[in-house]
């Protein structure tokens, strides 16, 4: 209550206690409230007129069940903040995504279980962290994603920014950049977001402040990514085209090649991308850069050095659009990686105890770390299938 404000109180029963029921409800679901609840019966005929909250009596004594209560309670809030002060209707997302954060601001998570809340939606994401943010299907994944993006938001902007945006007549986008500038911050609802989608992926505090995770459950995840490898001799490329709905993302990351890796992304619909990327270095550094769209959507990257200095190069299309209307729209988007390679006239038909490698390597293998092995190995493998061997 001192963050998000109250809930309608005493509200249409005339009565300070909130109802809670438990009954059975379909498998997965943990609960609801009903906004019909809040108005009297002349209103809406099928109201119980009262503040109430229903929860899955599966859940009785779960651990969770604490979680669940909290979540449920803040749509509560979110009627009385919105619906009945400024007559004006939450995004859904947002709705939930300030319900996401309940539980970690009552200190309901335990890190390290499996009954963790936080923990459950942290599996969510990572099971699917493609999903839109906004475009909301009342799915797991949704869950998970919302959920995630929350924690960073007051990870990094504070929960002043969460809270401000709930007591304001705006709603969803709009009221989050209006409750940044609030209170102080430069950054808008785009930068918020494509730092999120960066700090999922890169998730070190070394590299910077903002592409991290702080909540002690997040502190350790990454996010897995596409995986597209290119041959480490001769010239290649390779094509793909995916499609991205409004504040969505995927993590491309490419390995591979010798000389000089071009990516060029092509954008076949009229979303407004917006694409950062991550190269890391084989000696374990990373650097963070962003690709510059042309006004038709199009920008190459050029990096040069792969497999001697660049490990991968990693490139996130995220599709930002702030007035974003219908969030179910797709966007497609395509990336050609094109691979120039220095060659080699090495050859290792007759392998033995001293192998000669078909590239070259920058110092001895007994002189290298985890990172660069692992790379010489890669490099090797798909040099062999590239040459019609048998590798295993």
């Amino acid at each position: 209550i001192s963050v998000f404000g109250s809930e309608s109180n005493p509200g249409i029963d005339k009565d300070i206690k909130i109802t809670v029921l438990f009954h059975s409800m379909k498998d997965g679901a943990k609960g609801y409230v009903r906004n019909i609840d809040e108005y009297a019966k002349s209103v809406s005929p099928f109201s119980n007129e009262r503040e109430m909250i229903y929860l899955n009596v599966e859940n009785l004594e779960s651990q969770l069940l604490k979680g669940f209560l909290a979540h449920e309670f803040v749509h509560l809030v979110t009627f009385n903040q919105k619906d009945a002060k400024y007559n004006v209707t939450e995004d859904v997302w947002l709705n939930e995504a300030r319900a996401e954060y309940a539980p970690t601001l009552l200190g309901y998570n335990d890190a390290g279980l499996s009954s963790d809340y936080l923990a459950n939606r942290l599996k969510s994401f990572m099971d699917n962290p493609y999903e839109s943010l906004v475009d909301w299907q009342n799915k797991t994944s949704n869950y998970g994603v919302i959920s995630l993006f929350s924690h960073y938001l007051v990870d990094h902007y504070g929960i002043a920014v969460l809270a401000d945006s709930l007591k304001s007549r705006e709603v969803g986008i709009e009221s989050i950049n209006s409750a940044l500038a609030r209170n102080g911050f430069k950054d808008n609802f785009n930068d918020a977001y494509t730092n999120f989608i960066i700090a999922s992926y890169i998730n070190d505090c070394s590299v910077s402040e903002k592409y991290c995770f702080k909540e002690k459950d997040l502190q350790s995840f990454h996010v897995m990514p596409f995986s597209n490898f290119l041959p480490f001799s001769g010239e290649s490329t390779l094509y793909l085209g995916q499609s991205l709905k409004d504040y969505s993302a995927h993590w491309q990351k490419y390995s591979g090649g010798t000389g000089s890796l071009k990516l060029k992304f092509e954008n076949a619909s009229s979303g407004k991308f917006v694409i950062p990327y991550i190269i890391k270095s084989v000696s374990g550094g990373t650097t963070v850069g962003s690709l510059k769209l042309n006004n038709a959507g199009e920008g190459e990257l050029i990096v040069p050095n792969m497999g001697k200095e660049v490990a991968s190069v990693t490139v996130i299309p995220s599709v930002q659009v702030l007035n974003y209307g219908d969030a179910s729209d797709f966007y497609y988007y395509s990336l050609t990686a094109t691979s120039f390679s220095e060659g080699s006239n090495a050859d290792i038909d007759n392998p033995g105890t001293n192998i000669t490698l078909p590239f070259e390597i920058d110092k001895p293998l007994n002189q290298m770390n985890r990172e660069e092995l692992l790379t010489v190995l890669l490099r090797l493998i798909i040099t062999l299938l590239a040459q019609g061997k048998q590798v295993f």
